[in-house]
């Protein structure tokens, strides 16, 4: 076999100091040679390198530089035994003498010509070393770093040797000398300093390939929802520590259905991942870089309970009433606990019952405790059955709310918005007929145990008015409008923002309006089309005022419209009017309150779903807008049958007040009776009397049920009850009033 050799190569001079034509060389200046590898020192005499003076040498000696300026013998340097004659030609020969440390001679003689000045040099100026700005190294590597420093003229100096410092000795280490060494990856700045003058250098670290990697803790515990971070220690071959492995460190649970792992930053010569618990259990967490790995097993337990709370700390209910109780785990440092089952008992289940979400029903009359467990801590709060007595009643679209005569809020029926009060989509009883629809056939409290003057059902929500004038709202919209809100935050009392003090509130479709105490009309919601009366168009999550300056003694929110009473007795309305129902006389929709047409003097009006009634001082009813169900009581109907102006409700009937609804109307005459018009049929076309016989001191119409206090002050529902709302403990409707459950 023939191997190609190539052939050596001898040292060769580099560089000189002063070079070749240097003019103006101060008398003391340092007279270098530099070569392209080390040299023998036993080579470098006076003889082989030397300085001559026209023909004359030069008397003088031959080193190597200061370790600090170069330690690895390139740099030699004629030392004159007296300072360089003024203005004089020199000569400095390098001749083929000069062997490397191989034995190698030169491979040709050099000479430096160069003639002196008159100065001398001057203090260091400058550091240059080499490299000059960067240094690439791997982790385990050595770098043998130079320096040359210069006077202010360019001078090289050679007596003054230079002190190496790192910034960052963890990283990398330089010696007296130079030479750099590569610990672990990273950067840091190694500098090279004389006098006050100072050049760093910036060595950057790569890491090795990693070779192993162990965790801490190992092995190690986490409960259950908290998380734990562990520290993986990278090593490469060698066994140095990587600080940056690449590739990155990647990891992995063995089941994250026990617990998950995922990155999570730097420590201090680690890297960390976090791991978080899920269920008690027991997993492998891997922690990978390449081809290196390595492994902890993280057991996760329960945190246990230490404490549970139940709220509200205590509930009324009524006999096939309801109450719904929440109940929070805790563990010693008051983090709560979630996703563990809790116990429910009732301590007399034949007062009140319990269920497994906490839903409490009332039984009887009495009082029972219900107790919330869950690993041997327990809550308990008291519930009181009892009965109530309704002051006021509102329907509202599928739902109803009442007042109790101390204030006490309850509402009743659909609760899939949440509009009973106490929780979005739940409820004791089940009203969808195969589908989940939550409901209450009986009246539950409002939670929030805040105290009301007035209670309006709404056709989703419901708002109540409090002594103090400050208005709370529930259900879909709550006090905004929002097209469709389930969350929990929406289904119990919030109040209405904006600082207002009310005396009266009523709850639409899509907007709610109020009364300040001086008159004012405020409403807010959706703003289409003209719904807030301020002219803009543009609905509004806190109270705007409706435009006119008007001063109202009564208000009412229809479906998309609605209207008001002056203190003089004159009706306004605004919003929509497709079918009249602003009662102007035309069907355009109006976003500022215009007068009703015919001059009537109003007590009060009711705005329906498009169409609007009132009665006026003289106990006449009067209604206008869509008559398509004979809703207006004048003997007509008909799907295309409307009237944009006030029409007299047929029979004579002397009314107290009247009540829109969704297609029908209903009212209660001076002696307390009660009317309804609206129907399939033209018998219902005009008022007809409420079957039962009952004295009534107020009536509401909801959307398809109707809701009445009875002189002696007990409520009566009727109409449908697919959902509750007429609050009599089933889900059938009735064509006669039937008493709401929960009453004397």
């Amino acid at each position: 076999m023939r191997i190609g050799v190539a052939a050596t190569r001898p040292p060769v001079v580099v560089r000189t100091e002063p070079p070749h034509g240097k003019r103006d060389q101060p008398l003391n200046a340092s007279l270098v040679v530099v070569f392209s590898e080390p040299v023998d020192g036993a080579s470098t005499t006076p003889t082989s390198i030397r300085l001559l003076g026209g023909s004359n040498a030069v008397s003088g000696a031959v080193r190597f530089l200061d370790p600090s300026l170069d330690a690895s013998h390139v740099s030699v340097e004629f030392v004159p035994d007296s300072p360089l004659a003024p203005h004089t030609q020199y000569q400095l020969v390098v001749t083929r003498q000069v062997r490397d440390l191989s034995g190698d001679p030169l491979a040709a003689a050099d000479t430096a010509e160069f003639t002196t000045g008159a100065s001398s040099t001057g203090p260091p100026a400058s550091i240059r070393a080499s490299p000059d700005s960067s240094l690439f190294l791997v982790a385990g590597e050595t770098y043998q770093l130079t320096a040359v420093v210069r006077d202010v003229g360019g001078n090289e100096i050679t007596d003054q040797p230079v002190t190496w410092a790192s910034n960052r000795d963890s990283v990398v280490t330089v010696s007296p000398t130079g030479r750099v060494t590569a610990l672990i990856d990273g950067w840091a700045a190694v500098t090279a300093s004389v006098g006050g003058v100072s050049k760093p250098v910036f060595v950057f670290v790569a890491p090795n390939p990693a070779a192993s990697i162990t965790i801490a803790p190992n092995p190690t515990t986490v409960a259950a929802s908290d998380t734990l971070i562990l520290a993986a220690m990278v090593r490469d071959a060698a066994g140095r520590v990587i600080n940056n492995p690449f590739p990155y460190v990647e990891w992995t649970s063995s089941d994250p259905t026990v617990a998950t792992a995922t990155a999570y930053g730097y420590g201090a010569g680690t890297v960390l991942g976090k791991v978080t618990g899920v269920s008690p259990g027991s997993v492998t967490v891997t922690a990978t870089s390449g081809t290196a790995r390595g492994t902890t097993v993280v057991t996760v337990s329960p945190r246990p309970v230490a404490s549970v709370t139940i709220v509200p700390d205590s509930a009324t209910v009524v006999v096939g009433g309801a109450a719904k109780l929440r109940a929070t785990l805790r563990d010693s440092s008051g983090r709560i606990i979630s996703g563990r089952p809790i116990t429910w008992s009732s301590d007399n289940a034949t007062v009140a019952t319990v269920d497994t979400s906490g839903m409490v029903r009332g039984a009887t009359l009495g009082s029972a405790k219900v107790i919330a467990a869950r690993e041997g801590v327990s809550d308990t709060v008291a519930i009181t059955v009892r009965t109530i007595s309704l002051a006021t009643v509102s329907a509202g679209g599928r739902h109803t709310c009442g007042l109790t005569s101390d204030g006490a809020a309850y509402c009743w029926g659909d609760n899939f918005f949440g509009q009973l009060g106490f929780g979005a989509f739940q409820g004791p009883d089940d009203c969808g007929n195969g589908f989940v629809e939550p409901c209450s056939t009986a009246p539950v409290a409002v939670v929030g145990g805040l105290k009301f003057s007035y209670v309006a059902a709404g056709f989703d929500d419901a708002c109540g008015l409090t002594e103090t004038g400050a208005v709370y709202c529930w259900g879909q919209r709550q006090q905004d409008w929002r097209p469709f809100n389930t969350s929990e935050s929406d289904s119990v009392p919030v109040a209405v923002s904006g600082g207002l003090t009310f005396s009266a509130v009523s709850v639409g479709l899509a907007s709610t309006c109020g009364l300040t105490t001086g008159g004012a009309a405020y409403c807010w919601g959706s703003n289409g089309p003209g719904l807030l009366g301020d002219g803009s168009g543009v609905e509004s999550q806190v109270p705007v005022a409706v435009s006119g300056g008007l001063t109202f003694s009564l208000l009412s929110v229809g479906w998309y419209h609605a209207c008001g009473v002056t203190t003089g007795g004159a009706a306004y309305c605004w919003g929509g009017n497709n079918y009249g129902q602003l009662g102007v006389g035309d069907s355009s929709a109006r976003s500022v309150p215009v007068p009703v047409a015919g001059g009537l003097t109003f007590t009060s009006v009711s705005a329906g779903q498009s169409h609007t009634c009132g009665v006026t001082t003289g106990g006449a009813a009067y209604c206008w807008g869509w008559n398509f169900s004979g809703q207006l009581g004048n003997g007509s109907a008909g799907f295309t049958i409307t009237a944009p102006v006030p029409v007299p409700v047929a029979g004579g009937l002397t009314f107290a007040a009247v009540s829109a609804g969704e297609s029908h109307t209903c009212g209660i005459t001076i002696s307390g009776a009660a009317y309804c018009w609206g129907g399939s049929t033209n018998a219902d076309w005009v008022p007809v009397a409420v079957a039962g016989g009952f004295t009534f001191s107020s009536l509401s119409a909801g959307a398809t049920h109707n809701c009445s206090l009875s002189a002696g002050g007990t409520a009566y529902c009727w109409g449908d009850g697919g959902v509750g709302q007429l609050g009599n403990g089933s889900t059938t409707g009735s064509s006669v009033p039937v008493k709401v459950k929960g009453q004397p």
